[in-house]
C-alpha cells in the first residue's frame, strides 16, 4: 500500500478484490508510449488532461525539495502493490493511459499481486460506462461480473 495511504488505511480491512477500469496511474509532466500516440483517437483522455487537469494535483502533493517532479513520486504507478488484493483490470488497446494500465499490471504480478487484464480494441478511455450505447461496453462490464 503507497506509505501515504498507511495512516488513512490503519486498522482498515482490505477489500477482497479490486476492479480498475484504464486506471490513469502515472501523474509524471512527460508524455509517452500510447499518451503520446492515442490521445488523437481516445475521446476521454487526451493531451489537455495533462495539461490542464493534472497540475491541480500539485496542490495536493506535497512539496519537498530536489524533487523535480513530484507528481511522479506521489503516481500509483510508482508504489508498492505488495499486500493488494487481486486485480481485474479493462481497458482499450487504443487508449492513451494502455501503456500505464499494462506497466500497473506488470508491476501488480511482479509484487506477487493476482493480477488479471482484459484489453479491447479501438475503445476510447472507460469506455466500460458506456455499456448503454456500445456493445463492448456491456461485454467488459459482463466479464467483469463472472471474474
Amino acid at each position: 500500500v503507497p506509505h501515504y495511504f498507511n495512516k488513512l488505511l490503519a486498522g482498515v480491512k482490505m477489500p477482497s478484490a479490486g476492479v480498475l477500469f484504464a486506471p490513469y496511474v502515472d501523474y509524471k509532466k512527460e508524455s509517452t508510449g500510447s499518451f503520446l500516440h492515442y490521445p488523437r483517437h481516445d475521446l476521454v483522455v487526451t493531451e489537455s488532461v495533462k495539461q490542464y487537469g493534472l497540475p491541480y494535483l500539485e496542490d495536493f502533493i506535497p512539496k519537498r525539495p530536489g524533487l523535480d517532479d513530484p507528481r511522479r513520486e506521489y503516481s500509483p504507478i510508482n508504489q508498492p502493490m505488495l499486500g493488494l488484493p487481486p486485480l481485474f483490470v479493462v481497458c482499450s488497446e487504443h487508449e492513451a493511459v494502455y501503456d500505464m494500465t499494462v506497466q500497473l499490471v506488470n508491476n501488480a504480478r511482479n509484487e506477487g499481486v493476482e493480477a488479471t487484464i482484459c484489453v479491447f480494441k479501438y475503445m476510447c478511455h472507460v469506455f466500460s460506462f458506456m455499456l448503454g450505447f456500445i456493445p463492448e461496453g456491456r461485454l467488459s462490464m459482463e466479464i467483469v461480473a463472472d471474474w
